[in-house]
């Protein structure tokens, strides 16, 4: 990273979590709780290709090189990653465990993840940790969210979220943590003791009125993080730093705790690149963090539109069915 005068050049990002669900049908359809499992159930194999495809090709055109995308069924996110040439794992549910072909053993590009605690029951976590030391496949947990959720959870366990996660011995191998909007400062303490990634993906919470994340704190214990899209269907990394900078200010009343340098390591990827791959932005102060999607784009436009087109087909037709 190098700043001059009212310009930086950036790296590439890395966006760490981003469903390709919403990251695609999201734009022309709403997507909640109560028709979730109807649009999933009307969706053949050939939408779900252009489904990812559009997903990717919209991560790509945003700045993204590298890239977890959540998927619902094992291989697809793999096959659109593959044909952009974009580094990155597949998210998939840890409920396919069990299910997972051979295939999948093969290789550092698969996530299993746990999306609530209270869905799992505790016998299919012990076996979970198990399958995870067995395979070197790490996990994801989406946990401390909501704060019923945290509540919840300390009734059943009698320990705090972290410690049920440090308990199963989740925290003593690969592991990322979705969320932790209502994380309290003691687990935040706990997960300083252990190499864990934590993502957060302020936009994406906002929207879903889930909480806002005091980045400071997280800063402060010196625990690594990333951001992420998560559910948003418009790509935009530096939103998400701005974001995070804003709910920190609000939260902490002081908009000069988290630095510029601070919320970018959260999203540029952390390899070597030639210099002119490389992006230039302004650093003007009123507006630090430009939108800089189609500043990087790796497609002729035709190809784009063409993909957004099919997904725009495959909306109407779910608008249809349900």
């Amino acid at each position: 990273m190098q700043i001059e005068k009212e310009k930086m050049k950036l790296y590439p990002f890395y966006n760490h979590y981003c469903d390709a669900l919403y990251a695609s049908l999201g734009e022309f359809l709403t997507i909640d709780e109560e028709n979730i499992n109807q649009i999933l159930s009307n969706l053949t194999a050939e939408d779900w290709s252009a489904m990812c495809d559009y997903c990717v090709v919209k991560n790509i055109k945003a700045g993204v090189k590298e890239l977890n995308l959540k998927v619902y069924h094992y291989g697809d996110g793999l096959k659109a990653l593959d044909k952009y040439a974009i580094k990155g794992k597949e998210i998939i549910s840890a409920k396919e465990m069990n299910v997972l072909p051979t295939s999948a053993m093969v290789g550092d590009r698969l996530l299993l993840e746990v999306e609530s605690l209270l869905d799992y029951q505790q016998d299919y976590l012990n076996d979970l940790v198990g399958f995870s030391a067995k395979t070197d496949i790490p996990v994801l947990f989406k946990i401390g969210q909501k704060l019923d959720e945290v509540g919840k959870l300390v009734n059943i366990y009698r320990k705090s979220p972290m410690e049920i996660l440090e308990n199963y011995g989740f925290l003593d191998r690969e592991c990322y943590i979705y969320g932790l909007n209502f994380i309290d400062k003691e687990d935040q303490k706990l997960l300083s003791q252990y190499d864990v990634k934590i993502i957060f993906s302020p936009i994406s919470d906002g929207e879903e009125g889930l909480g806002a994340i005091n980045l400071y704190n997280f800063i402060y214990n010196e625990l690594k993080f990333g951001f992420s899209s998560g559910k948003c269907y418009n790509i935009n990394m530096l939103e998400e730093c701005k974001l995070a900078k804003i709910n920190t200010s609000n939260l902490m009343y002081d908009n000069k705790l988290l630095t510029i340098e601070q919320l970018l390591s959260g999203v540029i990827v952390d390899y070597d690149f030639q210099e002119d791959e490389k992006i230039e932005i302004d650093l003007d102060e009123c507006e630090p963090f430009e939108n800089i999607l189609n500043k990087r784009v790796d497609l002729k436009q035709d190809d784009f539109f063409a993909l957004r087109q099919k997904v725009i087909e495959i909306a109407g037709k779910i608008k249809e069915k349900i």
